[in-house]
């Protein structure tokens, strides 16, 4: 006997500069076969993201809360993956969010 289980899962996606000064929000619900786990990451058409860092059952949305985290990264070529690059990737793999980028300093 089989029984297929499915999991709403809503991830959260925080882009930070390079010296933490600044970060991108973003939000995406998923339903998954699986129980989330911290570590997983999730193939999407523009690459893979960044492990998840956290997870959280929500008794009150009954649905599990995800993390994800990512920074700009220098690359030894030249190539920088900077916030503009990763929020545009971002928004084309279905992210939402981000309207701006805010000062985390503040």
């Amino acid at each position: 006997m089989s029984i297929d289980m499915e999991y709403s899962v809503r991830f959260s996606l925080t882009i930070r500069s390079l010296d933490g000064s600044k970060a991108a929000f973003f939000g995406k619900r998923l339903t998954l076969p699986f129980v989330p786990f911290i570590g997983l990451r999730l193939a999407e058409g523009e690459g893979v993201t960044e492990p998840v860092v956290s997870v959280v059952w929500s008794a009150v949305d009954q649905e599990f809360h995800c993390h994800i985290d990512s920074s700009e990264v220098e690359m030894d070529d030249g190539y920088d993956l900077d916030m503009t690059f990763l929020i545009d990737r971002a928004k084309a793999n279905g992210w939402e969010g981000a309207g701006r980028i805010y000062d985390t300093n503040s």
